[in-house]
C-alpha cells in the first residue's frame, strides 16, 4: 500500500479479531479434548494450560511478525493421527460387541517426521504440481471420514436406522434417557450444525461464524 494504513480500520479489526481469538481458543481445546478423551487409554496426561501459553506466548507472535498463518491445533489431522497409533481390540460391552483402543503408542517422531514431510514439499512444488486434485480431496475425505469413529453426534444418528429400539446399542445415554429426549437433541444438534455450515459457506455471513459457536 502506497498510503497511510487508515486508523479507523484498526478499530474496526477488533470486532472480527476477538472472534478469531474466541476461534482459536475453542479449536485448540476441542481437539485437545476429543484426543485426550479418557476412551482413548491414554498414559501421559493432558497440558491444556502449557499448550495455550506455548501457542499465545510464543507460536502466535511469530507467526504475526512474519506473516505466516496463525497456527492451531487442527482436529481431523489430530484425530486421524491418533487413531494411525491406536491398537485395538474387540470387547463385549453391554451396547454390544465393540472395537475398543488398548494401547496408544504415544511417541513424538511421526509428528515431527509429518511436519518435516509438509515442510519439504516447498521443495517439491515442481513434482507435486503434477498430483491431481482429486487425490487430495480422497485424502482429506478420508481422514473426515476416519475421524468420525466415536463420534457421538454420528453414534446417536444410526440410531435413527434401527427401527426396534430393542436392538438400540445400550449406550448409558439410552439406559438414562427416554429415546425421544435423546433423538430431540440429536435434532438441535443437526440444526446447529447446518447453521453453522451455512454461515461459514456464505461469504457475507462467515464473519459471525466465530460468534454462533
Amino acid at each position: 500500500m502506497d498510503r497511510p494504513f487508515p486508523a479507523w480500520c484498526i478499530a474496526y479489526a477488533i470486532l472480527p479479531a476477538i472472534g478469531f481469538a474466541v476461534l482459536g481458543y475453542l479449536d485448540q481445546n476441542l481437539t485437545s479434548v476429543i484426543v485426550n478423551r479418557p476412551s482413548n487409554n491414554l498414559k501421559k496426561p493432558a497440558a491444556y494450560h502449557l499448550d495455550l501459553f506455548v501457542r499465545g506466548a510464543l507460536t502466535l507472535p511469530v507467526c504475526a511478525v512474519l506473516g505466516l498463518p496463525l497456527s492451531v491445533a487442527s482436529t481431523v489431522p489430530s484425530i486421524t493421527h491418533v487413531i494411525s497409533l491406536t491398537t485395538y481390540e474387540v470387547k463385549q460391552l453391554p451396547e454390544g460387541e465393540r472395537k475398543v483402543p488398548s494401547k496408544v503408542v504415544e511417541q513424538r517422531a511421526t509428528n515431527f517426521l509429518i511436519h518435516v514431510l509438509i515442510g519439504s514439499a516447498l521443495f517439491l512444488a515442481p513434482v507435486l504440481k503434477f498430483l491431481p486434485r482429486a487425490v487430495l480431496q480422497g485424502v482429506f475425505f478420508y481422514m473426515g471420514i476416519a475421524s468420525l469413529t466415536g463420534n457421538n453426534l454420528f453414534d446417536r444418528l444410526k440410531l435413527w436406522l434401527i427401527w426396534d429400539p430393542a436392538k438400540y446399542p445400550q449406550y448409558h445415554y439410552i439406559q438414562k434417557l427416554p429415546i425421544s429426549r435423546v433423538h430431540l437433541y440429536t435434532v438441535v444438534q443437526v440444526v446447529c450444525l447446518g447453521i453453522l455450515y451455512g454461515l461459514k459457506a456464505i461469504k457475507e455471513t462467515s464473519v459471525v461464524f466465530t460468534f454462533f459457536m
